[in-house]
C-alpha cells in the first residue's frame, strides 16, 4: 500500500512539473538582440531590436568652442527614442534634455542619413572625431570623423537642425543663452 501511495505522489508531482513547463510558466530568457553596432550603426531605425540601445558622442567643438553631447538612442516596444543625456558647454555649462520619440526617418533632416555621410575608412588622425558611437553590450566602437574646417562646419550646423527639429524649445533656449538669440534669428541667412 505505501508502495502505491508513494508512486501516486511521485506521479502527481512529476504530472505537476510537467504541466507548468508545458503551459508556458517557466520564465523565459530573453532573446539575445541580433544588432551589430559595426554592420548595423548605419541603419540604426531599422536594425535596432527592443531594448537595444546606442550610444553617440558627438563632439561639437571648433576653433576655440568646445561643445560634446551625449546622446542615447533606445528601442523600446518598436519606438526609436532619442535623449540629449548631457550637452556640455565651454564654460563647464550642462544642459540635459528630454527623452523624445526618434520620428526623422525618411526625412532629409535625418540623424541617420547624417551618420550615413560620413566616411568610416576615413582616419586621418588629425582630424578630431565628429560622432563616436558604442553599444553598451559591445566592444566595437565606430569613430567617424570630418574632413576639414569647412566639413565640420558644416556638419556642426546640420547636427544644430536635427536637434532643433526635435528640441525646438530646448535649443532656443540654448541658442539664447550663448548668443542672445533664438535658433532661427541666429541662423538667418545660412
Amino acid at each position: 500500500m505505501s508502495k502505491l501511495k508513494s508512486l501516486i505522489f511521485i506521479s502527481s508531482i512529476l504530472f505537476i512539473f510537467g504541466c507548468v513547463e508545458k503551459n508556458g510558466l517557466n520564465p523565459i530568457a530573453p532573446l539575445a538582440s541580433d544588432f551589430i553596432i559595426g554592420r548595423d550603426y548605419k541603419n540604426f531605425t531599422s536594425k535596432m531590436e527592443n531594448s537595444d540601445t546606442l550610444k553617440l558622442t558627438v563632439n561639437l567643438s571648433m576653433c576655440g568652442w568646445m561643445e560634446f553631447d551625449e546622446i542615447v538612442i533606445t528601442k523600446n516596444e518598436s519606438q526609436i527614442y532619442i535623449q540629449v543625456k548631457e550637452k556640455r558647454i565651454y564654460n563647464d555649462t550642462t544642459i540635459f534634455f528630454p527623452k523624445v520619440p526618434y520620428e526623422l526617418k525618411n526625412d532629409t533632416l535625418d540623424l541617420e542619413k547624417m551618420i550615413n555621410e560620413f566616411d568610416a575608412n576615413y582616419i586621418k588622425t588629425t582630424s578630431s572625431p565628429f560622432f563616436i558611437i558604442t553599444h553598451p553590450k559591445q566592444k566595437d566602437t565606430i569613430v567617424l570623423r570630418t574632413t576639414g574646417l569647412f566639413n565640420r562646419g558644416f556638419n556642426i550646423q546640420r547636427y544644430n537642425r536635427i536637434m532643433f527639429e526635435l528640441y525646438p524649445k530646448e535649443m532656443d533656449e540654448y541658442y539664447l543663452d550663448f548668443f542672445g538669440q533664438t535658433y532661427n534669428e541666429y541662423n538667418r541667412g545660412i
